[in-house]
């Protein structure tokens, strides 16, 4: 099974697509240090408003280990700004759960 999963990236122009893997390749490391354990991340992209000018997106990240399960969901119009909202809450939720703060 794959580490980091990605559903809807045919969606995602080249620059998001690099973002994108950049970002979870970050959190993914960030967040597994936190718990100790071996995480998986899937990330569901969904795009609104595909004929208009501006395009909206939704994600979801959806992270699991053998004990856990955290789900975060956000919508914006910018998708680094929204990658980065839903990558801040689920490491919340673990800060909150476990009470452990991200090491540097």
């Amino acid at each position: 099974m794959e580490k980091i999963t990605i559903k809807g990236a045919e969606q995602l122009t080249e620059e998001e697509k690099q973002i994108t893997n950049k970002l979870l390749e970050e959190a993914y490391s960030k967040i597994q240090r936190m718990l100790k354990n071996d995480v998986f991340l899937q990330l569901i992209i969904k795009e609104h408003n595909k004929e208009g000018q501006r395009k909206r997106y939704s994600l979801t990240l959806d992270l699991r280990s053998e004990t856990i399960h955290f789900k975060a969901e956000a919508d914006d119009w910018d998708f680094a700004r929204t990658l980065h909202k839903i990558i801040n809450k689920v490491k919340e939720e673990i800060e909150h759960k476990f009470h452990v703060s991200e090491q540097k």
